[in-house]
């Protein structure tokens, strides 16, 4: 099972990094224009502020214009071994779904710009605990520091693997690794979506939520 990320507000973070890219021109040659008016100015202040606005915009675009996520649900090593990546070869489709999860690995493919895709992380879908929906306002449902605070105590992480800026329509996922929970956060499809929320924590490792 594969999903490839969906950057739903380019438009958007565009238009902020044009505004961040113009503001940081503007902020740059107000000491100029105010030294030839005869108006005195902290110019280091406005270069400072320049600086900050090119970052930004530096930032916005390799984040989320040029950084691409995939999420894989795959077969773990020994399970490949058995005869499922001969199957694989042969063009037969594998329902990951109908395994069960001590079979599957969780994977996310980070890819930047026109170079191939790189592993970001690799967990057992036997470990996970939780599929959270999670929504950027509290009265919406769940957001990410809630979900950091549920599992703070023991020992949490937490990875943003969302292509969207200021995604509000993600999934947290909630895994147990060693001793502590590590949190991913990903924008899947409907039929990841699905399959995550559908597996019964009790089944796995237990869960706070």
């Amino acid at each position: 099972m594969r999903c490839v990320s969906v950057q739903k507000n380019a438009r958007a973070v565009g238009m902020i990094i044009a505004a961040l890219l113009v503001g940081g021109g503007i902020l740059y040659a107000v000491p100029h224009a105010a030294q030839a008016a005869g108006i005195r100015v902290i110019s280091w202040l406005f270069d400072l502020l320049t600086i900050g606005c090119v970052v930004a915009a530096v930032f916005l675009l390799v984040r989320y214009r040029m950084t691409g996520f995939q999420y894989v649900v795959r077969t773990k090593a020994e399970a490949e071994d058995s005869g499922l990546l001969t199957a694989y070869a042969a063009g037969a489709e594998l329902n990951v779904e109908k395994l069960p999860p001590e079979m599957l690995d969780f994977v996310v493919f980070r890819s930047q710009g026109a170079r191939p895709g790189v592993m970001e992380c690799m967990l057992g879908v036997e470990q996970l605990t939780a599929a959270v929906p999670l929504r950027r306002k509290k009265a919406d449902g769940t957001t990410k520091a809630e979900l950091r605070d549920r599992y703070a105590e023991e020992g949490y992480v937490s990875y943003d693997y969302t292509a969207t800026f200021l995604a509000d329509d993600a999934l947290g996922l909630v895994f147990l690794d060693g001793n502590r929970y590590v949190g991913v956060i990903i924008e899947p499809d409907e039929r990841m979506r699905a399959y995550f929320t559908s597996l019964k924590p009790g089944g796995l490792k237990k869960s706070r939520l």
